[in-house]
């Protein structure tokens, strides 16, 4: 009778497990604006369940826009690293990459969380992710694909104690895997009489001819232009062009190059947070500087007015100014989402 009682309660807890493990699987309802998904505790810090309240509670928070809105929503309320604002991303036409600063002081100082993002036809989404210690603030990310492979660039070998990047980095995405300080493929960016370029971050042409690297110069917004082979090659003591531009009100918070044109985006973050930490607001700007012509322009962003937080980090600009940048959400709260829209009004 042991016996049989034991061999029962073995079966029970198996089918008990069984059901676990099926629920844990289980995909929950998809809300507007938010794939339902499970997060592992390893993927983020502190990370609350994800739960059905929570998914309506988050999509509750990204309305759509109303018609005649300057903005359209592509992919809303992407659940990132905990309590750590996104800085920058770039998209492959499979995969979007979002880089996550993780901190500047400890085991996180100069770290970022490279997230890799599949949204499905069905709304949904999965993500893996990859560390980068060491490589800094991570302002700007972008990528370029050649012979079926893509290659992410973006500042590495971070000034210690600082998240100022002195160098640029070209690497493949490799799940789970960390890279300290640079890639195998990096580079310093020489200053004519003044060393390295600091502060300095890469992007590349949507026909993966031309990287574009910013960095800051005598207080100036300065750019090299470099011819790109291979994806990864580029010759950094011979630049095609260098420029500097007038710095702008504005925080800086990514660019992008398309042809001879430089896109840069800034903003503070919403205008109640701005004004609840007693901080001067500026509106989401859009600038786009021709450094073939001189020609400029400003586009200012009025659209996803009601977005918690409401901080652009990154730009990405395809064709011709077909723009889409990415909004953080949600920095407040035990959570941290990016908000991708595309800019109608050009």
């Amino acid at each position: 009778m042991k016996v049989k009682k034991m061999i029962k309660t073995r079966i029970l807890l198996f089918g008990c497990m069984l059901f676990l493990i099926g629920m844990r699987n289980l995909s929950l309802p998809v809300y507007a604006g938010l794939a339902a998904k499970h997060i592992s505790a390893r993927q983020n810090t502190s990370m609350p369940r994800l739960t059905e309240k929570l998914q309506k509670k988050i999509a509750a928070t990204v309305p759509e826009e109303p018609a005649g809105s300057d903005v359209r929503l592509v992919h809303g309320a992407t659940l990132l690293a905990t309590r750590r604002v996104p800085q920058g991303y770039t998209s492959d036409g499979t995969y979007y990459y979002y880089l996550s600063c993780m901190g500047f002081s400890g085991k996180d100082s100069a770290r970022l969380r490279l997230t890799r993002v599949r949204y499905e036809e069905d709304g949904t989404y999965q993500e893996d992710f990859m560390t980068l210690k060491g490589f800094g603030h991570g302002t700007n990310l972008d990528c370029v694909s050649y012979k079926g492979k893509t290659w992410l660039w973006t500042g590495s070998d971070a000034k210690n104690g600082t998240g100022y990047s002195t160098s640029i980095s070209c690497f493949p995405y490799q799940k789970g895997k960390t890279l300290k300080k640079h890639a195998k493929y990096h580079y310093r960016i020489p200053i004519s009489g003044k060393g390295n370029a600091i502060n300095c971050f890469p992007a590349v042409s949507e026909d993966g001819s031309l990287l574009a690297v910013r960095y800051t110069n005598s207080g100036k917004q300065s750019f090299k232009i470099f011819s790109l082979k291979k994806g990864h090659v580029i010759n950094n003591r011979h630049p095609l062009k260098t420029f500097s531009i007038k710095n702008t009100a504005g925080d800086f918070q990514g660019f992008d190059i398309s042809g001879s044109t430089i896109y840069t985006i800034e903003d503070s973050a919403s205008k109640a947070e701005r004004k609840e930490l007693k901080k001067a607001y500026h509106p989401i700007k859009i600038r786009s500087y021709n450094y073939a012509s001189g020609k400029t322009g400003v586009r200012t962003v009025r659209g996803a007015y009601k977005l918690s937080h409401r901080e652009p980090e990154g730009i990405q600009v395809r064709g011709t100014n077909q723009i889409e940048f990415g909004l953080a959400s949600h920095y407040k709260d035990k959570y941290t989402c990016m908000n991708i829209y595309q800019y109608l009004s050009n």
